[in-house]
């Protein structure tokens, strides 16, 4: 049996990432990004397929085979309702009309907050779901009352034909509606100060749950401000006054993360606080510039389930998800050391990772209009590199020998480690 499984993985793994270089030669020769970006592929007019869905279509695929690596370390359950999560998301991203995308906005993170309740080991699993619950239920009648709004406004249930209508762009209330539409968005994704619910969900949850929450639940309401408010997002969403207090509260968010040693804790706070590069890019309001915005999303998604997998890792081998502890499991190997410093430094932003060229693009960009906010932002970039650098001297420094039985969980997690990074450090070639 266990020959078995070992061959099984192996044929796996080589037909996965053989697969993936495939579809990354395909990709860059036939230059599928730029004619995504420049037409919408439409199918019965209640899906599409454009530059938007595709990031993150790309994004949510690449997590959903970090469930089939570790398939045989979750419950049947918990495979179940991630597939269901997964796919809603996909069509989610596609769907043109409003109906189905509140049905799958909703079904894909209503499903995560059964996971957190029925499947989570830790006592106050309970608190976490009234926290994400809360946020569920205070604003999904309201957005549904808001699309309804709109369609009957426009005569359409569809979004696309929301574009053609200039009632929408030209009644106050409309543009009224739209900011609370946004700010509905928004505690999805979450900035501050709709902040408070991902810390407390990501500790109490499973390993797996965080990958989903972090990796596309996220960007729901990214998608969603993109989609139906990109209008109203520079002047009264997204303005410079509140960029300026995002950058600020990221800078404490990365200060508090130095003081965490329970790993989950701290790599939620440096997601709160990565996350504010959306926010820069949704002040500029282009909806033709929107790509940039959802490349660093699907970087951000890879890069937070890649660590929090490790920590998964580190959590069976140890037990416990304290830094101090697991200094013990990944610093007497090399390979751990290895995998360790590659997934620390996709946190930190390091080239060739994607997030770092988004980065640079839009500190030239915030150059141009606002000084105070360009020093901001550097103070930004510093301790965004600083924090994730700062645990990884103190995880391979003084390495110790520990001894343990890893089994095929060696097998599992190093292949779906190695899988991750693989697209994190080539996604710069095809974005």
């Amino acid at each position: 049996m266990k020959f078995k499984f070992i061959d099984w993985y192996s044929w796996f793994i080589v037909s996965v990432v053989f697969g993936s270089i495939v579809g990354l030669i395909l990709y860059s020769s036939s230059g599928v990004s730029s004619v995504l970006s420049s037409c919408v592929l439409v199918f019965g007019s209640y899906f599409v397929c454009d530059m938007v869905g595709f990031y993150l279509s790309l994004l949510s695929i690449l997590l959903l085979f970090i469930l089939l690596f570790v398939y045989n370390f979750v419950t049947g359950r918990s495979k179940f309702y991630v597939f269901i999560s997964v796919v809603s998301s996909l069509l989610c991203y596609c769907s043109n009309n409003i109906f189905l995308f509140w049905w799958f906005y909703e079904v894909s993170i209503l499903s995560l907050l059964f996971l957190l309740i029925v499947e989570s080991p830790y006592s106050e699993r309970y608190l976490a779901g009234w926290y994400l619950g809360g946020y569920i239920v205070l604003t999904s009648l309201p957005m549904l009352l808001c699309l309804f709004y709109f369609s009957c406004v426009s005569g359409s249930f569809f979004m696309s034909d929301w574009l053609t209508c200039d009632y929408l762009k030209s009644s106050s209330l409309s543009s009224v509606i739209l900011v609370l539409l946004g700010i509905l968005f928004v505690t999805k994704i979450p900035v501050f100060p709709f902040h408070s619910w991902l810390p407390i969900v990501h500790a109490e949850a499973t390993s797996l749950v965080s990958v989903c929450l972090s990796g596309y639940v996220m960007k729901l309401g990214i998608l969603g401000v993109c989609r139906f408010c990109w209008w109203v997002a520079p002047d009264y969403l997204f303005s410079l006054f509140y960029v300026s207090l995002s950058f600020f509260f990221s800078i404490l968010f990365f200060l508090v993360a130095s003081w965490e040693l329970d790993g989950k804790r701290w790599l939620a706070f440096l997601s709160l606080s990565h996350i504010v590069i959306c926010v820069v890019c949704l002040n500029g309001g282009l909806y033709d510039s929107c790509g940039l915005l959802f490349v660093y999303s699907l970087g951000h998604g890879l890069s937070a389930g890649l660590v929090f997998v490790l920590l998964w890792w580190g959590y069976e081998l140890s037990g416990s998800r304290n830094w101090m502890i697991l200094k013990f499991i990944f610093g007497g190997s090399l390979f751990f050391r290895f995998l360790l410093g590659l997934g620390l430094c996709t946190v930190a932003s390091l080239p060739p990772i994607v997030q770092f060229f988004v980065e640079v693009s839009m500190l030239s960009v915030v150059s141009g209009f606002s000084v105070s906010v360009f020093v901001i932002f550097c103070f930004y970039l510093f301790f965004s590199s600083l924090v994730p650098l700062f645990v990884l001297g103190l995880l391979v420094s003084r390495h110790f020998c520990f001894s343990y039985n890893s089994g095929v969980s060696f097998l599992g997690f190093s292949s779906c480690l190695l899988f991750v990074l693989f697209w994190s450090y080539i996604l710069f070639l095809v974005a």
